[in-house]
C-alpha cells in the first residue's frame, strides 16, 4: 500500500477526546486490584456505623439526627476532616503522581490528546469517585444504623434532617478529590502531598489561621481558610443545642453559616484545582 492511499489523519473533536480521556482513565483506576480491596474495605467500615451510633444512644434510648449525620459522615467533628479522606487520598492522589512522578506523562498526553484534557478527565474522573464512593458510604452507614437502632430498641432519628448533612458530605469528598490531584500536580510529590494533605487541615490551618488573626484588619480570617469553611460545611452547629453546641463550635473554627462555608470550600477547591492545571500543563514530569 502506497502512502497516497493511507487514510489522512482525522482530528478529534475536544468532546470526544474527553471522553476517550475519561474512559482511559477509569479503566486504569479499576484495572488496579488495590482499587477494589480499598473499597471493599471503606464498604466494610461504612456497616459498622450502627455500632458507633449506639455509642451515643441516651437512657431513653434516642439518637439526636446530628449524632446519626456525623456519624456516617466519617465523625468530621471529632477528626476535624471525615475519616474517608485518608481512604480516598490513596485514590486520588495516584493519577497525577503515576504520570509527573513515575514517568508515564509522556504515554498519557499522547493517549488523551493533550495535558489539558488529561488533566480535566482526572479531575473529572477523581470528583465521580470521590462523590461516589461517599454516596455509597453513606447509603451503607445509613442502613446499618436503621438495622442496629431498630434491633436495639432505640427511636429512629428523623432521617429527612440527616438527608441534607449526607449530601453535603458527598460533595465535600467530591472536592476532596480534586483537592488531593491538584496538590500532587503542585507538589510534584506524592509523599510530600499526602504528607500536606493531612497535617494542614488537622494542625497547620489551625496555627496559621491563629498567626493570620494577629496581623491588623485579619481578625476573624480563620473563618474563611478552606478547611475551618470545609468543617462549617460538613457541620451544622446550630443542629446541636446547649453545650453540645458550644463544643462544636470550638471544634469546627468557623462561624460561616452552613450555605456560606459551603460556597467557599468550593471556591476554594475551584482555585486550587486550577493551580494544579497551570503546573501540570506548564511542568514536564521528572523523568520527561
Amino acid at each position: 500500500m502506497t502512502s497516497a492511499a493511507m487514510t489522512a489523519p482525522r482530528a478529534v473533536a475536544p468532546a470526544d477526546a474527553f471522553g476517550r480521556a475519561c474512559r482511559y482513565e477509569w479503566r486504569h483506576l479499576t484495572a488496579l486490584r488495590s482499587t477494589w480491596i480499598l473499597l471493599g474495605v471503606v464498604a466494610a467500615l461504612s456497616m459498622l456505623t450502627g455500632i458507633t451510633v449506639l455509642l451515643d444512644a441516651d437512657k431513653q434510648h434516642v439518637v439526636s439526627s446530628a449524632v446519626v449525620a456525623d456519624a456516617i459522615a466519617w465523625t468530621p467533628l471529632a477528626t476535624q476532616i471525615p475519616a474517608l479522606c485518608f481512604f480516598v487520598l490513596v485514590l486520588g492522589t495516584g493519577p497525577v503522581s503515576t504520570d509527573l512522578v513515575a514517568g508515564a506523562a509522556r504515554t498519557t498526553w499522547l493517549a488523551v490528546n493533550g495535558r489539558a484534557t488529561a488533566y480535566a478527565a482526572k479531575c473529572a474522573v477523581g470528583l465521580l469517585v470521590g462523590a461516589g464512593v461517599a454516596a455509597t458510604s453513606a447509603l451503607l452507614g445509613t442502613l446499618s444504623c436503621a438495622v442496629m437502632l431498630g434491633a436495639t430498641g432505640n427511636r429512629q432519628p428523623a432521617w429527612g434532617e440527616v438527608l441534607a448533612p449526607s449530601a453535603r458530605f458527598t460533595g465535600w469528598m467530591g472536592c476532596w478529590a480534586l483537592l488531593c490531584l491538584a496538590v500532587v500536580a503542585l507538589l510534584r510529590s506524592r509523599v510530600l502531598a499526602v504528607l500536606l494533605l493531612v497535617l494542614w487541615p488537622l494542625l497547620g490551618e489551625r496555627i496559621a489561621g491563629a498567626l493570620l488573626g494577629y496581623l491588623p484588619g485579619l481578625d476573624g480570617v480563620n473563618d474563611w481558610l478552606p478547611f475551618a469553611a470545609g468543617r462549617a460545611m460538613l457541620t451544622d452547629v446550630t443542629a446541636y443545642s446547649g453545650e453540645d453546641q458550644s463544643f462544636a463550635q470550638a471544634l469546627v473554627g468557623s462561624h460561616l453559616s452552613t450555605p456560606i462555608a459551603t460556597t467557599v470550600f468550593v471556591l476554594w477547591t475551584s482555585l486550587i484545582t486550577a493551580a494544579g492545571l497551570w503546573s501540570y500543563c506548564r511542568r514536564d514530569s521528572k523523568n520527561c
